[in-house]
């Protein structure tokens, strides 16, 4: 049985949790990403990976009709979240409604898993965006008993894994609420591993963060919350990669969820180009998180959470034009096979530092100047706006 090829495959795991015999299982390739694998002497050749297969078998996807810029109208949760807050009060609500909630949480050694709750305190462990190849768990099973029990459920996650949840169901249900988040790809756990444990010798972090408001910032914790380690952007050999496109999965080169028209009920991502042709006039100055709606679903769940958000109806081509992630894939590095190439014999550091070194470097010079600049303005008592766009 054929499974969709190394270069499309987007590592949702539908196949291996589908499968009746248990004969696919998860291998990771000399770069961490994880592949199926067929055990053909246990095959019975029915298909159903195939057919469960969303890259062999493509889903239906429609253009969104209605977007909004939005933030939470709880400061608290806008300052303990990526961009808007969008997403906690897409999950509050859900809760508040008799929803079962899924989202993704640290565990173990930073592993990102999907974890299925009805509790509020899981939305913090779920705010934040988490860099990094999350894991199935047997989530998939996990929201099917629970559909099937006539609860309804909530499902936050990358475009390529809701596909997968939907090609694992099958049928349709009613119950189900599905929220992708617009993806730039996907660098592998062992990346990330390596990283942590190259850049902090002796305490090892308890916490770690990618982003604040729109800003990117790597940052290692202990459990108090103190920073171990914090270098911003493309300072940090990690954040360099994965903003530069050097360390995705294949196919999130070609992926296949990279345009306008979505497979989810709702999308959400930052709110990139807002203002840019149509004036959006408002004192605020932080993160804001663009939803579009793209269902007759979508849009009844969305009715829901607007009472706890800020929103404006916004033209859903400023929001498709603003995001690069909405209308082409992130195109692979230049560098991309000499980074493998160094990978397999000198490591992570090396091989990122010798693709993107002198990017890196400049990106130190820009943020001394900025520094510079912030310093001067604070002294002469001048306070710029942020730029939003």
């Amino acid at each position: 049985m054929e499974l969709a090829p190394k270069s499309k495959c987007t590592g949702c795991m539908a196949c291996v949790h589908n499968c009746p015999t248990n004969c696919i299982s998860a291998e990771q390739d000399f770069l961490g990403h994880q592949y199926p694998v067929v055990d053909r002497s246990r095959c019975i050749n029915c298909g159903k990976c195939q057919r469960t297969c969303p890259e062999l078998s493509a889903m239906p996807a429609q253009m969104p009709r209605q977007a909004f810029a939005a933030w939470s109208l709880d400061a608290e949760s806008r300052r303990t979240s990526t961009s808007g807050g969008a997403a906690a009060e897409l999950y509050r609500a859900a809760i508040h409604n008799g929803f079962w909630i899924v989202g993704v949480e640290y565990q173990k050694d930073f592993h990102v898993v999907h974890v299925i709750s009805n509790e509020e305190t899981a939305i913090a462990e779920f705010k934040q965006s988490k860099y990094v190849y999350s894991e199935m768990d047997g989530i998939y099973q996990k929201v099917k008993d629970m559909l099937l029990r006539g609860e309804k459920v909530l499902f936050i996650s990358l475009p390529c894994k809701i596909a997968g949840l939907l090609g694992y169901l099958g049928d349709k249900f009613d119950n189900l609420v599905t929220v992708d988040i617009v993806c730039h790809g996907t660098p592998s756990y062992k990346n990330l591993l390596e990283h942590i444990r190259y850049v902090v010798k002796e305490d090892y972090p308890e916490k770690l963060g990618f982003r604040r408001d729109n800003e990117y910032l790597l940052q290692l914790m202990d459990r108090n919350g103190k920073a171990i380690y914090k270098k911003n952007g493309r300072t940090d050999t990690y954040l360099a990669a994965f903003l530069e496109g050097l360390n995705y999965r294949e196919s999130c080169y070609c992926c296949s969820y990279a345009k306008p028209e979505r497979i989810s009920d709702i999308t959400i991502c930052d709110f990139w180009g807002l203002g840019r042709e149509i004036p959006f006039n408002h004192p605020y100055t932080g993160a804001i998180s663009a939803v579009l709606i793209n269902t007759d679903e979508g849009q009844d769940f969305w009715k829901c959470c607007m009472p706890h958000m800020f929103t404006e109806e916004r033209p859903v081509m400023e929001a498709i034009k603003g995001n690069a992630q909405m209308n082409a894939p992130t195109p692979m590095h230049l560098k991309r096979k000499a980074f493998e190439s160094m990978y397999q014999s000198d490591g992570f550091e090396a091989a990122v530092k010798h693709c993107l070194g002198e990017i890196m470097k400049e990106e130190e010079r820009k943020i001394r100047r900025q520094n510079v600049r912030r310093i001067l303005r604070k002294a002469a008592g001048i306070f710029v706006k942020r730029y939003r766009g």
